[in-house]
């Protein structure tokens, strides 16, 4: 057992060839007609391998273990609320921050045995502690837009901004999410209302990487 999970964490490509080896052998069993199942069956691997290996090459920047792991489910009519990955108690995640390309994805809420669901960023009812500067603010998700609220009107923030989440609460400390996109005012004019341009898509993320120690 020890062996399997060290070529799971270690060696992804691996579990590609793996997926190869077994996939061959089932085609020529049922004997699919090649013109149809050879493109289908190149397209899907060709797509996978170059996100595996998009995937391989990132440089992670973080103090930490990383668990690099798969997506096993993504609602494609509620992408943006919940993923479900793997990795659970044998791994000993607990509310770990997930990422993809050092960039947030968002945290593990729910743990099983071998798999986790992740409540993401762009949950409806997701709201984590980011800071901006020296400002702190809480990050949410409105009106199809990432909203960073609570940051007093005098702040010294620009359009362009590193924004990371502040450690505070349940979070881990100076993990990246985006940068200021726009800045307004609230109905008050108490409060500044900074939009966030965040470049991950969840419709194309096939693996991310879970941090296993405090940042």
């Amino acid at each position: 057992m020890k062996i399997f999970k060290f070529i799971w964490k270690y060696n992804l490509f691996l579990i590609l060839f793996l997926i190869l080896i077994i996939i061959e052998p089932i085609y020529k069993l049922l004997k699919i007609d090649e013109d149809v199942y050879t493109p289908m069956r190149c397209q899907f691997l060709e797509d996978d391998y170059n996100k595996l290996l998009e995937f391989s090459e990132i440089n992670l920047i973080y103090e930490s273990d990383y668990l690099n792991t798969y997506i096993i489910y993504k609602d494609i009519y509620d992408y943006m609320n919940e993923i479900t990955i793997r990795g659970g108690l044998d791994e000993g995640l607990n509310n770990n921050p997930v990422i993809y390309d050092n960039t947030l994805v968002g945290f593990v809420s729910k743990v099983s045995k071998t798999s986790s669901i992740v409540k993401l960023i762009t949950s409806k009812d997701s709201k984590v502690s980011v800071k901006i500067n020296n400002e702190i603010g809480v990050l949410e998700y409105k009106d199809n837009e990432l909203i960073v609220s609570n940051i007093s009107n005098y702040s010294n923030i620009n359009i362009g901004d590193n924004i990371y989440t502040s450690g505070l609460g349940n979070t881990k400390e100076n993990i990246y999410i985006g940068t200021v996109k726009d800045i307004s005012l609230d109905k008050k004019g108490i409060e500044k209302v900074i939009k966030v341009n965040y470049k991950l898509n969840i419709k194309d993320i096939n693996y991310v990487n879970i941090l296993k120690e405090n940042l």
